[in-house]
């Protein structure tokens, strides 16, 4: 088994003429220009040549990136096959079978030959939309987690005596998302800090020969959310982290490098390329955002609004949205006030709009799924969330943008649990576009 890495969560997995390549995001930007890569990408169009298979882990623009798949020169398309696990929606096989690939649905945890000494089992985790890779080949076993939350001691003994013996094992070593304002350092660094001891714990529960810190090799690339790099790990850290409390070998690799599974291998020249690629980021150009106007705010809200309404009902919804406004209302004031202010809240079916001061507008303006977005004369300090009118337009413009707006940061809480009404809503969207499949388009 042979291992070429590729970028961020994206490797090449070769053996006996098959050669499986994972989630390629090799250019630009994700997550609403939120995440760029770290290095550069030592792959481009030409290298499809010779792929066999293309496995995607789940469909978040990190792993599935429309984009770059498009760049494979269309010749080639037809000779590799797409692997993804089974999914209601179908949507990332079609739309890999519209670009000209063959695909291949993968049953969970079926062992699939993809060449006489080439086996793969994939499974989806625990009900989410992330899915993990069992490879063997050439008497090796590989399991690629990449961003799977297997987070627990527990889940971790229980995904172990699935998978059995490993020889490598691949896992994210760095925080995905926002963890607290710019002003909240401790919160951040403390989820830096638990993304590494999630990492060493894995490498002690599952006792691989080799640990290869991955998928975290990003930054934050926005004017608006570059403050979060401050708590990012850095793979440095986590290979030393590694080396001193788990008997798994970290192996570090930076874009290009080669590494036949079970030959020697050091880490410093890569250590000292990616170091040099953390130093560089205070220097590197951020992403901007451009402004709209409210108007057009307003019409997306209202697009946004109505395909909700559509799918769960006005009083189901208001429903919802009501239980919704009672849990925030007791996490907000904790103790007997918040749960008598939440009880009153769902007794008289009232749901919270989200109070939303928009930064580059400098106004503020009320949401939720009854009345849409409406002006408001609050001040910024009677708000909840202040984000741009970029941030809020591509947050209603897709049924995911909720989520792209949790991952990239863009955006500022002004008081605890600020965030939450707003995300409320946002996050329905996103549960629709997970159960029925809506295509990853605008309203």
């Amino acid at each position: 088994m042979q291992l070429d890495f590729v970028n961020h969560a994206s490797l090449i997995v070769s053996h006996d003429g098959v050669r499986l390549l994972s989630d390629p995001w090799l250019q630009g930007t994700s997550f609403n220009d939120g995440w760029a890569l770290l290095s550069p990408t030592a792959f481009g169009p030409d290298d499809f040549e010779g792929i066999t298979h293309i496995w995607y882990s789940h469909e978040h623009p990190d792993h599935f990136s429309p984009r770059c798949l498009a760049l494979c020169p269309e010749p080639l398309r037809s000779g590799i096959e797409v692997l993804f696990h089974e999914s209601d929606d179908t949507k990332i096989v079609r739309h890999c079978e519209g670009l000209g690939f063959r695909t291949r649905e993968l049953a969970r945890d079926e062992r699939v030959a993809l060449g006489p000494d080439f086996h793969v089992r994939c499974s989806r985790w625990d009900e989410s939309d992330d899915s993990w890779l069992l490879v063997e080949a050439g008497g090796r076993r590989l399991l690629n987690l990449n961003d799977c939350l297997v987070n627990t001691r527990e889940q971790m003994e229980g995904l172990s005596a699935r998978v059995g013996e490993l020889d490598v094992l691949l896992t994210q070593f760095s925080i995905a998302g926002w963890n607290g304002n710019v002003e909240e350092t401790e919160r951040r660094k403390a989820g830096g800090r638990n993304m590494l001891e999630r990492t060493v714990l894995q490498a002690q529960v599952f006792r691989p020969r080799y640990v290869i810190p991955f998928a975290s090799f990003v930054w934050f690339c926005h004017e608006e959310n570059h403050y979060m790099n401050s708590a990012a790990n850095t793979v440095n850290e986590v290979e030393a982290a590694l080396r001193e409390r788990a008997d798994a070998a970290p192996v570090v690799l930076y874009p290009g490098d080669r590494w036949p599974v079970g030959d020697e291998h050091h880490n410093a020249e890569a250590l000292e390329r990616y170091r040099a690629d953390y130093r560089s980021l205070p220097g590197r150009e951020r992403q901007k955002a451009r402004t709209l106007p409210l108007e057009k705010l307003q019409e997306l809200a209202g697009r946004f609004r109505d395909r909700v309404n559509g799918q769960v009902g006005p009083l189901r919804l208001r429903l919802r949205l009501a239980r919704m406004n009672a849990r925030y209302q007791q996490r907000r004031r904790p103790g007997l006030a918040g749960r008598l202010v939440g009880a009153l809240q769902l007794a008289l079916l009232r749901p919270k709009p989200a109070r939303i001061w928009l930064q580059d507008l400098e106004c503020a303006a009320s949401f939720d799924l009854r009345h849409g977005l409406v002006p408001s004369d609050r001040t910024r300090e009677a708000c909840d969330v202040a984000l741009s009118s970029d941030s809020l337009a591509y947050a209603f413009r897709f049924l995911w943008g909720g989520l792209a707006l949790q991952i990239n940061g863009r955006f500022h809480e002004l008081h605890r649990e600020g965030r939450r009404p707003l995300f409320d809503a946002l996050w329905m969207a996103d549960a629709m576009n997970r159960r029925e499949g809506a295509e990853a388009r605008p309203l």
